[in-house]
Order: C-alpha cells, then structure tokens, then sequence
C-alpha cells in the first residue's frame, strides 16, 4: 500500500473514531433523548468499507 493512501486512511479512521467517540458520549449523558441516527449509520457503513477494502486487499 503506497505511503499516500496510508495516511488517508488514517485519518478516515481518525474521523470515524472521533464521531464513535461523540456518539457514545451523547448515549451517556442522555440516553432517553433523540440520538443522530444517520451519523450512527455513516460511522458504521465507514467502518464496514474499511473491513471490506482491507480484507479484499489481503487476498492480493
């Protein structure tokens, strides 16, 4: 993998952490209220084609 996409993925990863991170602290401090379901999907479908491009990597 070229040291380019190395860092670009890196910092989705960042990214994706950062909003795990925001989205497990407004379940804490509130969880009866109304949660950013889209940003939960975005974050899991993120994670998910992370998996799949790097497992589909391995194979090569």
């Amino acid at each position: 993998m070229s040291r380019n996409r190395k860092n670009v993925r890196g910092i989705i990863v960042c990214i994706l952490l950062i909003c795990t991170a925001y989205l497990v602290y407004s379940i804490v401090s509130n969880p009866l209220g109304e949660h950013e379901i889209i940003l939960a999907l975005a974050v899991t479908v993120g994670f998910i084609s992370l998996g799949i491009n790097n497992s589909s990597r391995k194979g090569k």
